[in-house]
């Protein structure tokens, strides 16, 4: 009975050392791993790819070819882009960290077009970054990096006359015989975008500023005055008198991040010119 009982007890121990072996076994088989990352982890870590690449993007950018500066700016679904002295109203789109590449909405006066930006990191070296630029028409540009953008960048965009918010047009954006045509319509009611606009003493970017026009604002135009002024940058640019009646900005109150908010009013009617491309036939549509 004695031995019966010491059998069955050393069968006992050698079960439980067999199992303890396989659970042993079991266990490196299946070391600790880290938790899979939450929805909430996940949105973060691609919001903050989004903002590393749209750190990236912005810039001051040299063509390969030619000359010139592109500057890029891009934050927190914000865009503001300059071609030399020529201000581009832009939108930010998609942001494609997977692809680096970003899209940016351009509202033409008769169309709208989407231009992509496209990151090329150099993976070895010290070569500089280059930019590569898609337009509508598949038309691309390379650019080499040349510095981060500055807040000097950013106000002397503002004083050309584009604003960081949304903006819905751009510096060529109605085509030539377009606006030939439209010479003949004298004068008429016309609106800016989503830009503010630098009501400015004579025809071209480099006059004097008379006023800031907050976005949305509507304008007389008298569209027999119109006159192409080669820009600095040399873009042939069409620039018509406008006469402009209400609240409006001076340089020193307009704000790189919020844009024009206007604490003057005209007293009078007041007369400039400004870029005939930078004007809606209609009202935006308010959101």
């Amino acid at each position: 009975m004695k031995r019966t009982r010491r059998n069955l007890s050393l069968r006992l121990a050698i079960s439980a050392a067999a199992m303890a072996f396989a659970l042993s076994a079991c266990h490196d088989k299946n070391p600790d791993r880290p938790a899979p990352e939450t929805p909430a982890q996940k949105a973060a870590a691609l919001a903050q790819r989004k903002k590393d690449l749209l750190d990236s993007v912005s810039g001051v950018w040299k063509p390969l070819e030619g000359d010139g500066l592109l500057t890029v700016y891009a934050s927190a679904g914000k865009a503001q882009m300059a071609d030399g002295d020529d201000p581009l109203p832009v939108g930010l789109g998609d942001v494609d960290p997977d692809n680096q590449t970003v899209v940016i909405k351009i509202n033409w006066a008769t169309r709208d077009e989407l231009r992509t930006l496209a990151l090329h990191d150099p993976t070895e070296g010290s070569a500089p970054a280059t930019l590569q630029v898609t337009d509508g028409n598949g038309n691309q540009t390379e650019y080499t990096f040349v510095r981060k953008v500055s807040n000097d960048d950013l106000n002397r965009i503002s004083r050309l006359g584009a604003s960081p918010v949304k903006a819905t047009t751009d510096a060529n954006a109605a085509p030539q015989a377009q606006l030939a045509a439209a010479t003949n319509r004298g004068v008429v009611d016309m609106w800016l975008g989503g830009i503010d606009m630098n009501l400015r003493s004579c025809p071209g970017s480099t006059c004097a500023a008379v006023l800031i026009v907050p976005k949305d604002s509507k304008l007389s135009v008298d569209t027999s005055t119109m006159r192409y002024v080669t820009e600095t940058s040399g873009n042939n640019t069409p620039w018509v008198r406008v006469t402009y009646e209400g609240a409006y900005c001076t340089a020193d109150e307009q704000d790189s991040q919020t844009g024009c908010a206007p604490s003057h009013g005209t007293e009078a009617p007041v007369t400039g010119w400004m870029n005939y491309t930078r004007l809606m036939a209609t009202p935006r549509p308010q959101q």
